[in-house]
């Protein structure tokens, strides 16, 4: 059986960066939504709405994609470096 990685601190690093991405992403998402409104208010065309369109069923996937990568961080990585800092402090 191959050994198993258990470097806790490459683990903490992934679950920062995973952390940020999906802060950032949502980041993103709020900066488009208020220029999207800002543009909005003064100048609309067929293209803008399809522009608009496309951004709202791309908000509809990334949103709940955020909270995906949330919940795996916190319910299973969170876990797992729990388990190793434990097996860890056994040695």
């Amino acid at each position: 059986m191959p050994a198993v990685i258990n470097d806790v601190e490459s683990l903490k690093i992934f679950r920062g960066q995973l952390g940020e991405t999906s802060e950032n992403l949502r980041e993103q998402l709020r900066k488009t939504d208020q220029s999207i409104e800002t543009v909005a208010q003064g100048w609309k065309d067929i293209q803008f709405d399809k522009f608009q369109q496309g951004f709202e069923e791309d908000k509809e996937i990334i949103e709940p994609l955020c909270k995906e990568i949330d919940e795996f961080n916190y319910e299973v990585l969170n876990r797992l470096q729990m388990i190793l800092e434990r097996y860890l402090s056994l040695g």
